[in-house]
């Protein structure tokens, strides 16, 4: 059953969806009728079994009766920010996606020396509205409670601006030099939030590196292979989820 998101909060029995999008993507192209079922997340992340009882062709709404739903949280036990060097356009927009569908909670990109892509400043609105929206898409197939924050920062040193209770960098050198502890540990502290930052194809420059550790940031290698730079963001996010979800208390 496919499910959506609501900007409002669902307080009563009956909610009307005025939002056009949502009314054009269940109406119109789903052609879902009077008396189908769909699932509902509003603002609060509470979770609603809804079903069609009246649609308004004319004002491009539908109400729905609803009822609140106590189906365990699909969120991570922790907010996760991967923040990823600039990649191609379509790495980028599969970063998202992915990222999305493996509990991220804050994705962000960001320019740095050995990237292969640049933008410029009037595209940057119009990229991550795109983002946002392919995030949002990935959210509600992978019936997430929540929708991912998608942001951009013009350089690297603006990392440290938006660090986390625990602040990582995946560095290859450390995986060259056979380092497969640090991240165990820094998983093992729980921390309530945990930002992992990745460099582009070309990896980090040095000096970024050392900008990196001297403001909080920890080298961690992410095993003895060294990955894609999309592969390594999702390698990272299977590690939390196997550490978080489905490992045996």
């Amino acid at each position: 059953m496919e499910q959506y998101f609501v900007k409002e909060k669902i307080d009563s029995n009956e909610f009307k969806i005025t939002d056009t999008e949502n009314y054009q993507h269940i109406i119109k192209v789903l052609r879902h009728k009077i008396g189908d079922e769909i699932f509902l997340v509003d603002k609060t992340q509470s979770l609603f079994m809804a079903t069609i009882k009246e649609i308004d062709s004319d004002e491009k709404t539908f109400l729905v009766e609803v009822k609140k739903q106590t189906r365990a949280t699909t969120e991570l036990p922790l907010g996760v920010t991967v923040a990823c060097s600039l990649s191609k356009k379509d790495k980028v927009e599969w970063i998202t996606q992915k990222a999305t569908e493996l509990g991220a909670k804050r994705i962000v990109f960001f320019d740095s020396k050995y990237a292969i892509m640049h933008w410029k400043k009037n595209v940057v609105e119009k990229k991550l509205v795109r983002l946002q929206e392919i995030a949002k898409n990935a959210a509600q197939q992978s019936k997430r409670r929540v929708i991912p924050e998608v942001i951009y920062l013009n350089k690297l040193t603006d990392l440290i601006n938006i660090k986390a209770a625990t602040n990582l960098v995946a560095y290859e050198e450390s995986a060259k030099q056979g380092e497969i502890s640090l991240l165990a540990q820094a998983l093992n502290q729980n921390p309530e939030s945990i930002l992992c930052t990745f460099g582009p194809e070309g990896g980090f420059a040095p000096d970024e590196v050392d900008f990196l550790n001297d403001n909080g940031f920890l080298s961690v290698g992410l095993g003895p292979r060294i990955m894609r730079a999309e592969t390594a963001p999702m390698y990272f996010l299977s590690v939390l989820s196997y550490k978080y979800e489905l490992t045996v208390k």
